[in-house]
């Protein structure tokens, strides 16, 4: 991520999912604030090398990181333990109401091969 083009703050109750999203474009990047995150990645991208591979992270601000999520890696993320989660979700390009970049499957798709519970 060369450099970022928008940042947005979120906040997701106890247990809230997101899932499942990616860009053709844009890197996406997470950086939890508080609360404690449960981020999913799944690479269907052809001709990669960690193409069909499920990463699971658990992301919280006891040991902060911003994780890059590349183009075209599906990914969807949960708000684990009691509190609320809050994080900044940061891109290096800006959003385009006219071309969005941005397309969705289910939480239980059977194009990614992971559950939330």
């Amino acid at each position: 991520m060369s450099s970022l083009a928008e940042f947005v703050h979120v906040t997701f109750r106890p247990g809230a999912i997101s899932a499942w999203h990616l860009h053709r474009l844009r890197c996406d990047g997470v950086f939890v604030l508080a609360g404690t995150m449960r981020l999913v990645l799944f690479d269907a991208r052809r001709a990669s090398p960690t193409k069909g591979l499920v990463d699971v992270l658990e992301l919280s601000p006891s040991r902060p990181a911003l994780v890059v999520i590349p183009p075209a890696v599906w990914h969807g993320v949960q708000a684990l333990g009691a509190e609320p989660m809050t994080f900044l979700n940061c891109f290096d390009r800006a959003y385009d109401h006219d071309d969005p970049d941005e397309w969705r499957l289910p939480p239980d798709s059977d194009e990614v091969p992971y559950r939330f519970s």
